[in-house]
């Protein structure tokens, strides 16, 4: 992850590998960009979404679209220059290096707290109202944040530190994987056991909590962690063996792993959409009023779509979800 390591040094690619690998990233920064920032649009304007561990999942889209914006970019301009990219402009090489850094380590930590809520969600109902709330969740969030910063501000002075890149490796990814392991085994060792459908009156306003619905979700952010793993494995691993052995992978290993940690940018809003009713429900509803229409697609039907679209959000505000305490995704 830091500057020596062969994950950062892959040498020139060739130009097949280069012409698809820039096709590649254009496709991948187009979607990571219009799917995060409608996540957040959709947390803006829906009501029924902005529940305290979707605080969680529009910072994450905050996240992935730094990676779109700047670390991709970087590492085509790399690929395509070679190099005499970083050696010319060391300054690039630097904000690359700690950008990377950051984002990695705020996702890693974003999904934990994922993970974090939705146990205390689940094996713990009766609580869970007062133990997050969302003034806590923006506390943890700027927490977070700070110190995604702080670890990657330190890229530069410890540049060819082996030590720092261990540290890094165990502390931002072994330790995060193993929390969020043991939150999903006691998520689903809850929901095998019990079958809970509770009352609770929160505010002087009755709600119902359905430990089906609350499994319903941590399975779709389940989701969107194993691809994470999935995505971020590779990398970590490269960096690892690398540490341990001195031994610098070919350039398309190194390629590969790279573009399949980016390309998880563009994976979690496909995954909401395409597992929650609620998210689905707003992604439509943005594409219909921020995207043109195309008559031969949808000719009237569309225009009558795009007119209406005003009130019916309008009224999907004011519906106001009482169904459990804590549903998320």
């Amino acid at each position: 992850m830091s500057g020596n390591t062969s994950s950062d040094s892959p040498g020139k690619f060739d130009t097949t590998h280069i012409a698809l690998s820039c096709t590649f990233v254009v496709l991948i920064i187009l979607l990571a960009l219009v799917g995060n920032v409608f996540v957040i649009l959709a947390f803006k304007r829906f009501r029924r979404i902005r529940h305290v561990t979707n605080y969680f999942v529009v910072s994450l889209a905050v996240t992935d679209i730094l990676v779109a914006m700047v670390s991709m970019p970087v590492w085509v301009a790399y690929m395509v220059s070679g190099p005499s990219l970083f050696m010319s402009k060391p300054l690039l090489q630097m904000l690359w290096t700690v950008t990377d850094i950051m984002v990695s380590v705020s996702s890693i930590w974003h999904l934990t707290f994922v993970s974090i809520d939705r146990y205390l969600c689940i094996t713990g109902p009766l609580y869970y109202h007062t133990r997050m709330t969302s003034r806590r969740a923006i506390v943890i969030l700027a927490t977070i944040w700070c110190y995604s910063i702080i670890v990657a501000s330190l890229a530069p002075t410890f540049w060819n530190s082996d030590l720092y890149t261990l540290v890094i490796i165990v502390l931002n990814y072994a330790v995060p994987v193993v929390i969020i392991l043991f939150a999903y085994v006691n998520i689903f060792r809850t929901a095998r056991h019990q079958a809970k459908q509770i009352d609770l009156t929160i505010n002087g306003k009755s709600k119902r909590f359905s430990l089906s619905a609350e499994v319903k979700a941590a399975k779709t952010l389940g989701v969107v962690i194993g691809a994470f793993i999935v995505c971020w494995s590779p990398f970590f691993a490269l960096n690892l063996n690398y540490y341990i052995c001195r031994c610098p992978p070919p350039p398309l290993v190194v390629s590969v792993a790279k573009w399949m940690h980016y390309g998880n940018s563009m994976l979690n809003p496909l995954i909401y959409g395409l597992m929650n009713k609620d998210f689905r429900y707003a992604f439509q509803k943005l594409f219909t009023r921020y995207l043109p229409c195309s008559k031969k697609a949808y000719g009237a039907s569309c225009r009558s779509t795009n007119t209406n679209a005003s009130s019916v959000e309008i009224k999907d505000e004011e519906r106001v979800h009482l169904d459990n305490v804590c549903t998320s995704l």
